[in-house]
Order: C-alpha cells, then structure tokens, then sequence
C-alpha cells in the first residue's frame, strides 16, 4: 500500500481478426438465440463465522456454505433475485430481495451480505522512478469515520448489499508489484478492494511501526501511561 509500483511497457501491434458463418449454420443461431446475459456476483461473507447462504429466483436456487471472511464467484442471469444468509446458529445475516438490472451496464458485483463499508485504493505504477508521481501520491489523502488518512489515494463505498465493481483487483485478489501495459506512456493506475474495517487497521498498523522506528519503545511507554489513566478513572 501506499507506494510507487513498477511497470513493464509492451508494445504489440493490433490484429483484427474476422470470422465467417455459414447461414446455413443452423447450431449457431439456434444458440445465439437461447443466450442468456450473465453478470459475474462476488458473494462477500464479512462476518467473523461461517455463513449459509441462499440465493433464488423464479426459476433459480444457489446454495452456498462461505467461511468467515471468504467470498466465492457465481454467474446470474441478470434479474429479480432474494438473499437469505444465516449463520450456523440461525442468527440472521440478511434477508433481502436485489435485482441485477441489465440496463445499468454493470458485469460484475460484489453480494456484501453483511454491508460492510469498502475502501477503493488507488495504486500508481510507473516505468522507472518517477518523483513527480511520488509527490503527487503524498498529497492525496481520504477520511474515512471522522479520521484522515493523508499519502493514500482511496475512496470509500458505503455499505450496500449489492455493489457494482469499480476495481481491479477484489478483495481476495493481491494487487501485484509489477504491471505490463501496452502502447505508449510511462504511468498507470489499479485499484484494489479492501473492507474498510480490515484496510484502517493496516493503516494504523503501518503508523504505529514507522512510529517505532523513529521513536523506539517511547511510544509504547506513552501507550502503557494512557492504559493507566483509563484504568484508574471513574467511568
């Protein structure tokens, strides 16, 4: 997080390729016909224990067991859909209808059963070491819950059951520390997903080690007096 990766420049000249079909190809346009659209749901299980999930329609059942923390992908025609989610003692997760609407133009989505809030980091990668991206980087900043969060390029989404991608890499996917484009420049952005909760917490996490290394066992000294004085006040 929060650092310039490296980029790989691939220069690849375009080839346009044509088919030809036969309009006696009868198989063809018997399966153009019975096409179905489908959009890629990546179903999100934020809760801390595993979690039962049914997903149905019309004319279509889904069941999936998802472990604390996982997701798993699934294809849906687009559509009227109704979520159940319970956890392996019967506590209600969600219980909820969506809809996967074709006309938004939306491919992808994440099913957040618990509604989590997510966190969108943006990744600058350049060819070589490119200051001017390095300072730009530091001048960017997000808030997230009151607190701001200065050097990182991110957004925030708001909890929603049902959240259409607007990333690169999603949460069970690493962003990796080298990317290959193909034509000119020398620069380009990914964005990678995060729950917002898992993604602050690495965050402060990072401070409190770059606070160590600069002031050594000082800073856990002044956090042990702080325990202190909560533990011996009135409240």
């Amino acid at each position: 997080m929060n650092n310039i990766k490296y980029l790989f420049i691939l220069f690849v000249p375009t080839v346009i390729l044509t088919s030809c079909f036969s309009s006696g190809d009868d198989d063809f346009w018997d399966d153009l016909m019975d096409y179905e659209s489908t959009a890629y749901v990546t179903v999100d299980n934020a809760a801390d224990t595993l979690v039962d999930v049914t997903i149905t329609s019309d004319d279509t059942t889904i069941e999936l067991s998802l472990s604390s923390y996982t997701t798993e992908e699934i294809e849906l025609p687009y559509g009227k859909y109704h979520v159940l989610a319970e956890t392996v003692t019967d506590s209600l997760v969600v219980d909820e209808d969506f809809e996967l609407d074709e006309d938004d133009y939306e491919y992808a989505y994440n099913l957040n059963l618990t509604k989590e809030d997510y966190i969108v980091e943006n990744i600058k990668y350049t060819a070589g070491t490119d200051y001017s991206a390095l300072l730009e980087e530091l001048e960017h900043e997000f808030e997230y819950e009151g607190e701001v969060y200065k050097g990182y390029d991110a957004y925030v989404i708001k909890g929603a059951l049902v959240v259409p991608e607007t990333w690169d890499y999603n949460l069970d996917e690493e962003a990796p520390d080298e990317v290959t484009i193909t034509g000119g420049g020398n620069s380009t952005t990914r964005s990678k997903l995060w729950r917002a909760e898992y993604f602050v917490t690495l965050l402060e996490l990072a401070e409190l080690l770059e606070n160590y290394e600069e002031y050594g066992d000082e800073i856990f000294e002044d956090y042990e007096d702080e325990e202190d004085m909560g533990a011996g006040s009135s409240f």
